[in-house]
This record gives structure tokens, sequence and C-alpha cells, in this order.
């Protein structure tokens, strides 16, 4: 069973990928295809970890798409353009609230949230523009080859798929 989740995971995000590049959408139809992305790339982190809780993992692949709440205001104002910059909401500093409520809390469901946040950041990275996650100490966005990130999903398929 997790060898097929861990497949159809990759193909989830590759398949959003090839649509993403081969036909760039307008910005607001961009999410029908990276946010599927976004949860895959978590399924597939999630499918290497041991010792975690559902609630836990609900919490993880919820805060997989928590840092793009902020693109709903940006949807109904600004109509952005897919070259247009991450938010704020982006930064690891946006992140540092989620573990300190989940370690205030000693709650499974915030821990999960706060690092599926950070998984958020994983695919964000690796896809352009990249992500402010140094704001507000440095203005550049972080963008890494997507051939890593697309290297370390087929990695953590290939765990997933043989453990």
């Amino acid at each position: 069973m997790r060898g097929w989740a861990a497949a159809a995971a990759a193909l989830v995000v590759a398949g959003a990928d090839l649509v993403l590049h081969l036909r760039r959408p307008r910005w607001i139809l961009i999410a029908l295809f990276d946010h599927p992305a976004h949860v895959a790339t978590a399924a597939l982190m999630a499918l290497n970890l041991r010792d975690r809780s559902p609630r836990w993992h609900a919490g993880f692949l919820a805060g997989s798409l928590l840092p793009d709440v902020d693109h709903i205001p940006l949807a109904i104002g600004e109509h952005p353009t897919p070259e247009t910059r991450r938010p704020a909401t982006h930064s690891l500093l946006a992140v540092a609230p989620l573990f300190a409520l989940a370690r205030a809390s000693r709650s499974e469901l915030a821990d999960g949230t706060a690092w599926g946040t950070l998984a958020h950041f994983a695919r964000d990275v690796a896809v352009p523009p990249g992500a402010p996650l140094l704001k507000p100490f440095r203005e550049e966005d972080v963008l890494l080859p997507y051939a890593a990130y697309a290297l370390a999903l087929v990695g953590l398929a290939g765990m997933a798929m043989t453990r």
C-alpha cells in the first residue's frame, strides 16, 4: 500500500509540474495543479516518517497548504501573474509562531501543521519565483534547481516503496 501511495504522489507532482511547465496557465488556475503537488510532496515525506500519530499526519498535510492561504486576498484584489513574488508568509519567521504554539500546547496536530508548513517551502524553493525564506533579513527569494527537488522526490518515493 505504501508503495502505491508513493508512486501515486510522485505521479501527481510530475503531472502537475508538466502541465504547469508546458501550458503556463493563468495565476488563478495554477492552484489547481500546485496545491495537489504540495500535498503530494508532503505525502512523500510523511510516508517515510515513523512513530507519528494520525493527528500529526493530518496536521502535516494541512500545513503543506497553509502558507497559500495568503493567496486568497491576492487573487481577489491584485490578480498576480505567475512571476509575482510570494508573500512574507512564505518565510521561516512566519513559521516560528506555529512551532511556539505546538510547543506550548503540546498538540500533535499543531506540531504536524508547523512541520507541514516547512514541507510546503520545500516545493516553493524549487518552483519560480522561489520563496522569501529569509525575509525580513534578506529580501531575495531562495530558488534552488528544480532538478534537486525532483531528485529528492524520487529518493523519497524509492525509500517509501522499499519499506
